[in-house]
């Protein structure tokens, strides 16, 4: 899992939230281009990407390369959702896209579900 987030007190309990779930992080990176780089370092199975990014960059730019590259899925989780257009849902196909402030349970869901969606493919 890589979480995409530039908030650093949120980043850090995403991590703890996965790890408690008996998940690994490879990675946490706050703007489009480390997020991009640690993907093609680690290759993580999954990652979560916030919509705004450290630099100004755009979280949705960061999921298409991870779909179309390097064919990983992301969870969007942002405050911000109204700002994926439908041509970006269908570009990214993202497993789920949830909203903050996030709820330690729908993470949990929603990476149930991409668990289970990549052991599918």
């Amino acid at each position: 899992m890589l979480i995409v987030e530039d908030n650093v007190f949120i980043a850090l309990d995403l991590e703890a939230q996965i790890m408690d779930m008996g998940h690994e992080v490879v990675g946490l990176a706050a703007t489009a281009k480390a997020a991009i780089e640690t993907s093609r370092r680690t290759r993580p199975d999954v990652a979560i990407v916030d919509l705004q990014l450290a630099d100004g960059s755009r979280g949705q730019d960061v999921a298409l390369v991870l779909r179309e590259e390097m064919q990983i899925p992301s969870i969007i989780v942002s405050g911000s959702l109204h700002q994926v257009t439908e041509a970006d849902m269908a570009a990214i196909r993202p497993l789920a896209m949830l909203s903050k402030p996030l709820f330690p349970e729908e993470l949990r869901q929603a990476f149930a579900g991409a668990c289970a969606s990549r052991s599918a493919v």
